[in-house]
């Protein structure tokens, strides 16, 4: 790993750790983000990284609704005793 890959690589941690902290705001970080990038200061696979990382946390996934078929299944199965 280059001098310059480490350095992007600790930026990249950085703004995550700031992000988590509340320090930074996503928008402030993914702004922040791209002039690092443009200045060649954040390489693109730490950038593309980064810019994946706070767009999942602007937009977190929706989770998908279970089947409620299934759940009423379970509720009526019975056990026989002998």
């Amino acid at each position: 790993m280059t001098i310059i890959e480490k350095k992007s690589e600790r930026k990249k941690k950085a703004i995550m750790m700031l992000v988590e902290d509340g320090e930074y705001s996503i928008p402030y970080a993914m702004m922040l983000a791209e002039e690092l990038n443009d200045q060649g200061k954040l390489l693109d696979n730490d950038y593309e990284e980064l810019m994946e990382w706070l767009e999942n946390r602007l937009n977190p996934p929706t989770p998908e609704p279970e089947d409620e078929q299934s759940e009423s299944t379970d509720d009526n199965v019975e056990e026989v005793v002998e």
